[in-house]
């Protein structure tokens, strides 16, 4: 509209000086007019840039309060995710405190068993000890017995109950037969005592097995532990001579095969190790698939690797 009025007077002025002289209108007044309506429209264009920039603007700040919001949302939901985890963990924490205090009663009431055990053991031992040992004949009154190649004295044989010399060992009271422990018992005693690391009680229990059961079906297993305790305590050449026992004395048991590998350890040990061959060599071949087979064979193969040389 104002560019429609000034187009008309621009007009009018054009046609006055035209006409008449005196109406005439300067050029300066006319590029004044020119510079001002340009003006009007560069503030026009700069009004709608304005206004596109503004909007654009409006939208951009709605996105963002927008995403905030969401972000607010996902923080809160990340807080109450992460207490409920703690307050899990923690409780979890509590529980497994409890299992652990609770686990280590337990330890402790079983340690405090096992102490019970070994002192009913040690006595249960000890009492057996005491029932293998024969008690001594009691001494015969000298008076009452006559002396070898003398006669008897009227008041000795007076003294003499009926019966005559057949009765004389009625004189001598006879001991009480000591109370036997049952093969099971002796052995599970003695066994105890070697897995305790006992291994002089052990020997000596099961020497005592093999004398009272010494043809029952755990007689190798007893001579085998024999052999293994001296054989921990490092006395390898009697361990030799007790596995050696083992392996000649009887054919069937299942600690045979773990019998010669150790008597074939011992003698590595003791530095026999042509010897020591000889029985690995021999166990492969009395018992090929067994699992202590495979331990000699890779003893030998150990025995014939050359060692690396170092550069």
């Amino acid at each position: 509209m104002k560019k429609h009025w000034i187009s008309v007077l621009l007009a009018a002025a054009w046609f006055f000086w035209g006409i008449s002289p005196a109406f005439a209108v300067s050029r300066q007044t006319i590029e004044m007019m020119q510079q001002l309506d340009t003006l009007q429209q560069e503030v026009q264009t700069l009004q709608t840039t304005l206004a596109t920039q503004t909007a654009i603007l409006k939208t951009l700040i709605q996105q963002t309060q927008a995403d905030v919001k969401t972000i607010k949302q996902q923080v809160t939901g990340i807080r109450r995710t992460t207490a409920q985890s703690l307050a899990n963990y923690g409780s979890s924490m509590q529980t497994l405190t409890g299992q652990v205090q609770a686990l280590g009663s337990s330890v402790d009431e079983a340690n405090a068993r096992l102490a019970k055990l070994s002192d009913q053991l040690i006595k249960t031992q000890n009492i057996i000890q005491t029932l293998n040992q024969v008690p001594a004949a009691p001494a015969t009154n000298s008076g009452l017995t006559p002396a070898s190649g003398s006669e008897a004295s009227p008041t000795n044989a007076g003294m003499s109950p009926p019966g005559g010399a057949g009765n004389a060992a009625t004189d001598t009271a006879a001991p009480p037969a000591a109370a036997l422990p049952g093969p099971n018992a002796l052995f599970s005693s003695a066994l105890s005592s070697y897995n305790g690391g006992q291994y002089g009680l052990a020997i000596q229990g099961f020497e005592e097995y093999l004398q009272y059961y010494g043809n029952s079906a755990r007689a190798a297993d007893a001579q085998y532990y024999i052999g293994d305790s001296y054989y921990n305590e490092g006395n390898y050449p009697k361990a030799v001579v007790e596995f050696n026992k083992c392996l000649d004395r009887y054919q069937s048991g299942r600690l045979l095969p773990t019998a010669q590998l150790k008597k074939a350890y011992a003698l590595l040990n003791l530095g026999e190790t042509q010897a020591a061959i000889r029985e690995l060599r021999s166990l492969i071949q009395r018992y090929p698939h067994s699992s202590q087979a495979d331990l000699a064979r890779q003893r030998l193969k150990a025995l014939y690797t050359p060692p690396t040389r170092r550069r």
